[in-house]
């Protein structure tokens, strides 16, 4: 080998040796990087699970909060700065209590979300309303991060049919859904017809009947609470019948109610709307000579006693009650009503929506979810476009009441309304925290889906074979009952 080529070689190894001595520094800074990343991650793994030990240890401090109560807690500690939580309620559905805080140290803050039931005097009570959803479409398990997130996935609703095993020429009026158990109202103008079904839909595919109860009259709309169902009955020697399912294969008529007559004289009314509601009835009749709107005393179901009642005017077509508020749709002029029951003695309406055209269409359905109301009608006939069949409020701003931040006066408020014309007309409606289902007779489009203010551009429409005539929800599941053939309609997301 000669010199130069040896000195050829000497250069190749110092190239190596600088190349090896910045790959080795490159090495131990990436080392150094990932060691300090590393032990951010684990300080704020660390903090996080901090954060969560102090929920577990605290959490009592706000497990008995009521919707629209707020509180903020600071829990001194000593290596670092406190802990300080956040929490609000709100109503989760209309039958529980969602209770939403947050806990910072420093920088890092931990969402925690908890449901649990409202604290009625008995659960038969927390059944009065359906236990809906508060988001069809999120499929989010509460406290899961895309429930505290809100994601607004959009998903395309899937359909089943329920064919019940019924006499198809029976006339179903009414339906409740709960837990896979459809309970159907019926008039029939056979007196040997059923007016009460029970029927286990559990298996869309493979209904079966669970037992048929004649009461007499015919029901024309029914509400459920724990082991009773109370029905308003198409009859004037009493209007209220009071049901009690021992089990699902035993229902018994325990007890019937007619409402007293303010003259011997006097035609009784005929019962048209229901709705139950911390061991009270709600009912409505149609239009007579006494009171339309009656509250009574069904805390001992089997002796139903009058307590109240006012004076409407006009037949009631649907009724929602609930903490001391009912909100009434009926015939007449004032198509809706908010209704103060704290005082069921002396019920009054202290606010009233009169839609211009309330000559032409009749009252129809209401659905009151979280502070948010909406109102259905049925069609007039002809359509006009001016003309609108669903309604819906915001939730208001302002200070709260025992009502909640959405003040029943807002009714009044045309600024506060959003309103779109269905022709066909609404036979049904369910909210939720971001949408408005609508059940409607409205070719290829019997059902409807919008967004909470109601907005043309939201608009998501699907059809069913048959025309809807009510439409309820249980869990995170829609049903509507076809009006001209004994099918429900299973909508899920």
């Amino acid at each position: 080998m000669t010199s130069r080529e040896l000195c050829r070689d000497d250069g190749f190894i110092l190239v190596d040796a600088i190349i090896a001595l910045a790959l080795a520094a490159m090495f131990i800074s990436i080392l150094s990087a990932t060691a300090l990343a590393a032990q951010e991650m684990y300080l704020d793994a660390s903090r996080r699970m901090e954060i969560i030990q102090a929920y577990r240890d605290h959490v009592g401090d706000i497990a008995g909060m009521m919707p629209y109560e707020t509180r903020v807690l600071s829990y001194p500690v000593a290596s670092s700065s406190p802990f300080i939580m956040r929490a609000s309620a709100r109503w989760y559905g209309d039958d529980m209590i969602e209770t939403d805080a947050s806990i910072s140290e420093g920088s890092t803050t931990v969402e925690f979300a908890a449901v649990r039931s409202y604290p009625y005097g008995s659960r038969d009570e927390a059944a009065g309303t359906p236990l809906c959803s508060a988001d069809f479409m999120s499929g989010n398990i509460v406290g899961s991060y895309g429930y505290i997130a809100g994601m607004n996935d959009v998903r395309a609703p899937h359909v089943t049919a329920v064919s019940l095993p019924v006499n198809a020429s029976l006339p179903i009026t009414d339906l409740a859904v709960r837990d896979g158990v459809a309970y159907l109202s019926a008039d029939s103008v056979s007196a040997a017809d059923p007016d009460l079904i029970i029927a286990d839909i559990s298996d869309p595919s493979h209904p079966h009947m669970l037992s048929m109860l004649n009461t007499g009259p015919g029901l024309s709309v029914l509400s459920i609470a724990g082991r009773y169902v109370f029905a308003a009955a198409d009859s004037a020697a009493a209007q209220l019948h009071v049901i009690r399912l021992d089990s699902l294969s035993a229902p018994s008529l325990v007890a019937t109610y007619q409402l007293p007559l303010p003259l011997a004289s006097t035609s009784p009314p005929a019962g048209t709307a229901i709705a139950y509601d911390h061991g009270r009835v709600y009912l409505g009749t149609t239009k007579w000579d006494g009171q339309e709107f009656a509250v009574i005393d069904a805390s001992v179901p089997e002796a139903p006693a009058m307590i109240g009642g006012l004076d409407i005017d006009s037949q009631v077509d649907s009724i929602y009650a609930h903490e001391g508020l009912a909100y009434v749709s009926s015939s007449g002029q004032d198509a809706l009503s908010a209704t103060d029951v704290s005082d069921p003695a002396h019920p009054h309406a202290f606010a009233s929506f009169s839609p211009p055209d309330w000559q032409r269409q009749g009252g129809g359905n209401v659905s009151y979810f979280e502070d948010s109301l909406a109102f259905a009608r049925p069609s007039g006939g002809f359509n006009i476009a001016s003309d609108k069949e669903i309604f819906g409020w915001d939730a208001a701003s302002g200070t709260p009441s025992r009502y909640g931040p959405a003040r029943p006066a807002d009714i009044k408020s045309a600024a506060s309304i959003h309103g779109q014309d269905i022709p066909g007309g609404v036979y049904g409606v369910v909210t939720d925290r971001r949408h408005i289902f609508l059940a409607t007779r409205t070719a290829g489009k019997e059902f409807t889906i919008f967004d909470r203010s109601l907005a043309t551009s939201s608009e998501a429409h699907y059809p069913l074979p048959a025309p809807p005539q009510a439409m309820v929800c249980d869990g995170d599941t829609i049903y509507i009952l076809a009006k001209t053939a004994p099918i429900i309609y299973e909508i899920s997301f």
